[in-house]
């Protein structure tokens, strides 16, 4: 299946025309940056000047790829399932010995190897950041774990819509909706709810910290929350791992709750999504 998969996706030009958009895209935003910091840090020199213009490039670099990766990978698995069942293909794989786990696995690691790709075509960028300064070897490897978590999670999600719609089309509507809602709804809720209830008083430390704890993880769960809250604990705190909460407690770093809060979801949905497929393979 995952052979297949690889063939049919790399022999049409639409997979090197999405890369060569892509790489395009973040090499515009990345210009658009780079001139911009420079333009307005122009009274700064030497190497302060240098790790304020990598670092903001860095930033912008990963924060466009979370983006692309998050839109980009359900368009590979969102008519994985239900895409089979249009061209009427399934009823010939239920007569093949593949089983369901391996079925969902091919179809969802062709998708990902693909997306891999594109997130490794795009190290050279990230490395420009490096060379300027400002960014540590472990932020480029803490990246390239955040960038394939969500490019895993975001698959599985497409892969789980393909499995419950019926047609190509409402499971690609399904999968694109959840997705806007976790990028971009789901932080904004977490955090606007959040510092309405931590203006409150709260009758115990406890309490306010377990607030402030919830409000982070929820914001954490979106790509772009993860990565932007990561981003200010490195320059509030120098610190990858640890963030520090408003009345002094500990909190892990915005990109390792979103790993492991979408690797739970993605192993989540994969359970479910071969079920499914099970279920109708005997049907």
């Amino acid at each position: 299946m995952l052979v297949k998969e690889l063939r049919g996706r790399m022999r049409g030009a639409r997979s090197f025309v999405v890369l060569t958009i892509y790489l395009l895209l973040l090499t515009c935003f990345a210009s658009l940056i780079y001139s911009s910091t420079t333009t307005s840090s122009g009274a700064a020199s030497g190497r302060t000047h240098l790790a304020v213009i990598g670092r903001a490039l860095f930033f912008t670099i990963v924060l466009l790829e979370a983006l692309m990766v998050a839109f980009i990978t359900p368009a590979f698995t969102a008519g994985a399932i239900s895409g089979e069942r249009e061209r009427r293909t399934y009823e010939v794989l239920k007569t093949t010995l593949l089983p369901p786990r391996s079925f969902v696995a091919g179809k969802l690691s062709a998708a990902l190897l693909y997306v891999v790709l594109l997130i490794l075509a795009a190290v050279p960028l990230q490395s420009l950041a490096f060379v300027l300064g400002g960014v540590v070897v472990e932020e480029l490897i803490v990246t390239l774990v955040f960038l394939v978590v969500t490019a895993l999670s975001f698959g599985t999600l497409g892969l789980f819509c393909s499995a419950v719609a019926r047609t190509t089309l409402s499971s690609t509507v399904l999968a694109y909706a959840i997705t806007l809602l976790v990028m971009f709804f789901n932080p904004i809720v977490a955090l606007t709810a959040g510092q309405m209830l931590l203006a409150l008083t709260f009758p115990a430390l406890w309490l306010a910290n377990a607030v402030e704890a919830a409000t982070y993880a929820l914001a954490s769960l979106s790509p772009v929350g993860a990565a932007t809250l990561t981003a200010i604990t490195l320059e509030s705190s120098g610190s990858l791992w640890v963030a520090t909460g408003s009345h002094g407690s500990s909190l892990p770093a915005g990109w390792i709750v979103f790993c492991v809060g979408h690797l739970l979801l993605s192993l989540a949905m994969l359970a479910v999504t071969v079920r499914l497929v099970g279920r109708q393979e005997s049907s």
